[in-house]
């Protein structure tokens, strides 16, 4: 009931049309296509120099990594896009499902829960013979994992690597290099 209430009070205060956690996951996208150059193809299809190159689709509402059609929020390469061809003319909000709009938030949390009496609830201190024990939980068998499994839409922390070999920012090592010897 509490925190119903304080998400009421706090959505009201946002200015922005996406919240705020999503606000500033849009700006670390945009700042991690800072670099990557943004090419126009057609009509609203645009192609993204990142590693690797990536399609862009606004009409279609694509982009070839998939990520923006699977999570509903555009991905970095869309945001890049955006932010370096349409520029302040046309909000980004416009791209994002309507589910990250700070409208739908205060949708969730309008109604009110009303707080529950203590005459509704069953008084368990005066002796009844019904005993409430915890559950039979079984730990699993086996070491307990220590590195949590990601979940598909999660975007992972690890930097490209220099391979040695051919001395490009990639994703992979000297070992496992399959580009020509330079030699």
């Amino acid at each position: 009931m509490v925190q119903v209430s304080k998400r009421r009070e706090d959505s009201a205060t946002w200015i922005s049309e996406i919240g705020p956690v999503m606000d500033a996951k849009l700006k670390k996208r945009i700042e991690k296509g800072r670099a990557w150059r943004v090419q126009k193809s057609s009509t609203g299809v645009y192609e993204v120099k990142s590693m690797p190159a990536v399609v862009v689709d606004l009409e279609e509402g694509t982009c070839s990594c998939g990520s923006w059609q699977y999570n509903g929020f555009v991905c970095a390469h869309v945001a890049t896009v955006l932010a370096k061809t349409c520029g302040e003319e046309e909000s980004m909000a416009d791209y994002i499902d309507p589910f990250y709009h700070v409208v739908a938030y205060q949708q969730t949390y309008e109604d009110k829960i009303h707080p529950v009496l203590a005459m509704d609830i069953p008084d368990f201190t005066q002796g009844t013979s019904r005993e409430i024990k915890p559950p039979r939980n079984r730990r699993p068998p086996g070491r307990p994992c220590l590195k949590r499994i990601r979940s598909r839409g999660e975007e992972c922390t690890a930097r490209p690597r220099k391979c040695s070999r051919c001395h490009q920012l990639c994703n992979h090592n000297r070992r496992t290099c399959t580009e020509a010897s330079k030699d």
